[in-house]
């Protein structure tokens, strides 16, 4: 028989019966894979955050080569000296953040906890006054303490369990904190001596793949990089002028709370298409309770209009076609990636399914070249 077709036969019987046993054994399968995600956690945070640093850091020995070291030092030590530069960088950022922004938004969210109780107290009032109006005996506040005493059983139960959720809580802290400092480490291995990985991973491939997997594998993983390398930095440098342009705004419009409510949509804003209205909410919500619903309708307007500014001008020149989809299937992997995989399926599932959309353009422009038709959507629009 002819070795490929036993090639062939043995992968389907070997994946058969791989599929049957897990399954079989489906929940066993899921404690283990968690088990070593869990070991492997460092290492993957290392390597995401050594993909996140790439970019910067080339731009970085780029300039140190050209204009530092004119081009008469090697680059092993170029590597060492931007990692190094790259990583004081991102101190200092996260230092600045800590001292200047962090006591800003402590201060912003304490001037706030002294407001809450007269917009709450206005709030019952206003209640009260509607109760009044439609007949409802009682007041808001009484209704609120009936519901709360209704309740108290349940909070005796949970504040029982709280004691053993602060230790597991403490227990998940230090492990992030231990996890965090081991996977700068792991970055920073990664970062100095990518291309050496990269080349054992090419030379193992050569030596076990014949050259057409080799080449359709290059071709997904450049995909895969171009796709999610543009994006996560495009969506970064997206947020961060969306966060200024806001605070700017703030401040010409002299609204209260200016960077904590800036913050807010900085952060929102990394999740493509609805980030700015769902950082645009809790801006709202403050708003009203210290300007009133004047001050709350005008910061609506300010936030469409920066999501028009967004949307039709930033997007576009700063992530360009990285995305490649449209609005419709970027709120379907936001929803999907988000219902399974919580917040990182919100992060990664749109640059995911836009992997998924290339490549199945590579493959159908292919197919279509072979039958000698035209590959442009627009030839099949009737």
């Amino acid at each position: 028989m002819d070795k490929n077709k036993v090639f062939t036969y043995l992968t389907i019987t070997l994946t058969s019966i791989s599929f049957y046993f897990v399954i079989l054994n489906f929940e066993y399968v899921i404690k283990m894979w968690n088990t070593v995600i869990g070991i492997l956690n460092p290492f993957l945070l290392g390597i995401a955050m050594a993909y996140l640093l790439w970019r910067p850091l080339k731009w970085i020995e780029k300039n140190l080569d050209k204009f530092i070291f004119r081009k008469k030092m090697g680059k092993g030590s170029i590597r060492i000296i931007g990692v190094i530069l790259l990583y004081l960088i991102v101190l200092f950022v996260l230092m600045a953040l800590v001292s200047f922004v962090l006591p800003q938004i402590i201060s912003s969210l304490n001037l706030l906890y002294h407001k809450s109780p007269e917009f709450f107290k206005t709030l019952e009032t206003s209640l009260n006054t509607l109760l009044i109006q439609n007949g409802v005996e009682g007041s808001v506040y009484q209704i609120i303490s009936d519901f709360v005493g209704d309740l108290s059983g349940l909070i005796m139960q949970v504040t029982g369990k709280m004691i053993p959720l602060m230790v597991e809580l403490s227990l998940k802290l230090t492990s992030g904190v231990l996890n965090t400092f081991l996977g700068v480490v792991v970055s920073i291995y990664c970062l100095v001596d990518k291309e050496n990985f990269f080349a054992q991973i090419k030379k193992l491939m050569h030596a076990i793949l014949p050259n057409k997997i080799i080449d359709r594998t290059s071709e997904v993983m450049n995909i895969f990089d171009d796709t999610f390398g543009r994006y996560f930095v495009g969506q970064m440098t997206d947020a961060l002028i969306v966060g200024m342009l806001c605070f700017i705004m703030m401040s010409i419009c002299k609204f209260e709370f200016v960077l904590l409510i800036s913050v807010i949509v900085t952060c929102t804003n990394v999740i493509p298409y609805i980030g700015p209205f769902i950082g645009a909410v809790p801006g709202i919500f403050i708003i009203l309770m210290t300007g009133g619903p004047v001050q709350a309708f005008w910061f609506i307007v300010m936030i469409f209009i920066l999501q028009q500014i967004d949307g039709n001008i930033l997007v576009p020149k700063i992530i360009g076609d990285s995305i490649g989809v449209s609005g419709f299937w970027v709120l379907f992997a936001i929803m999907v990636g988000g219902g399974l995989f919580g917040f990182i399926g919100v992060l990664l599932g749109v640059p995911t399914l836009s992997v998924v959309f290339k490549l199945l353009k590579v493959y159908a422009e292919n197919k279509l070249r072979q039958k000698e038709k035209a590959t442009e959507t627009s030839a099949y629009i009737k």
